[in-house]
């Protein structure tokens, strides 16, 4: 049997630390430990991780740091200290349904080629009982039957798993050792994962992704009218996400080039025209406008928006370069 660790890294947790632990002590299959990596808390997160660890129920070991080392810091040296073979990452301010490590693990077992086993989650707005809709759409990120790709989603959509969702394999894990700096944990995990191909998705969510004011990393979003209407109402947000996006992907593919086991799967997928679309989606401001278009053209033509919903996305591009470029350069 393959032994679980959970991985917890808190920080000034104690509004939301008590329904967390209390639901991975209320899990079908019990970790074989808890791993929590303290990086600093002045409230009373220590007191309510050391109220659960005198229950000898699940070992818990607790790794308090004096200095602070920010979330994906810690993340990461929380998971090097993990002895189990497979890894769940878990924040304190969520609340997992109860079969969520069965589920997960039920993958691990029946199919060991697997690195990385990832869940949708219900979001939910500070109370666990005020439900807003699922992390992921089933029918992008996770329904791989139908054709979608964790490849197009992951890497040319630019759509991350959150760390929360996922459990990976420890021996994983130190084969994309190390993380580089300024790369989130969860998705350098993700993509490398993703890369080599050995990643299940269940559709399913089994946790409570909770979204509140202290939010490291969160969602929010407001319905399908909103969103389009803002394409065309906020330019230059959507600008900035996509120079943002194209930015990371310089960052974390430059590593993966150099990395002794990530750069033979890199060479494998055509990360240079990725590169390209979105350095060419990025750079308006430092072109002009025709030479833009032409190249934003060519790319369409060439199938690189397929991925990234065809037509539609080229369009919003084509009105974007145009707000920056003329209508905004007039006002």
């Amino acid at each position: 049997m393959q032994k679980i660790s959970i991985a917890l890294c808190t920080y000034n947790g104690e509004k939301y630390l008590t329904e967390q632990l209390q639901s991975l002590f209320d899990q079908t299959i019990k970790p074989d430990e808890i791993v929590v990596s303290d990086d600093g808390s002045v409230d009373g997160t220590l007191s309510i991780i050391d109220s659960f660890r005198q229950r000898n129920l699940i070992p818990i070991r607790i790794l308090p740091h004096d200095k602070n080392l920010g979330v994906y810091k810690n993340f990461i040296y929380c998971i090097e200290q993990c002895e189990g073979d497979i890894i769940f990452t878990c924040d304190q301010d969520d609340y997992w349904k109860a079969d969520k490590l069965e589920k997960h693990m039920l993958i691990h077992m029946n199919q060991p080629m697997v690195d990385l086993v990832y869940s949708n989650a219900e979001v939910v707005l500070n109370t666990l009982d005020n439900t807003l809709y699922p992390l992921w759409d089933p029918q992008s990120i996770l329904n791989l039957r139908n054709g979608k790709s964790s490849f197009n989603s992951l890497v040319v959509k630019g759509q991350s798993i959150a760390g929360c969702c996922m459990s990976f394999k420890k021996s994983f894990f130190d084969r994309i050792l190390p993380v580089p700096n300024m790369v989130y944990h969860d998705d350098w995990i993700a993509t490398s994962a993703c890369l080599s191909g050995k990643i299940v998705g269940i559709p399913e969510p089994l946790i409570k992704y909770r979204q509140h004011e202290n939010n490291v990393v969160g969602t929010v979003r407001g319905s399908k009218l909103s969103y389009y209407k803002s394409l065309f109402t906020n330019a230059k947000y959507y600008h900035d996400a996509d120079t943002y996006i194209a930015k990371r992907h310089h960052l974390v593919y430059e590593a993966m080039m150099n990395h002794a086991y990530l750069s033979e799967f890199v060479n494998t997928k055509s990360i240079h025209s990725i590169m390209e679309l979105y350095d060419t989606r990025s750079d308006y401001r430092n072109q002009h406008f025709f030479e833009v278009l032409y190249k934003l053209t060519l790319l369409y033509k060439k199938g690189r928006y397929r991925p990234l919903n065809g037509f539609w996305t080229y369009l919003k591009d084509i009105y974007n370069l145009s707000y920056i470029k003329l209508l905004k350069k007039r006002s």
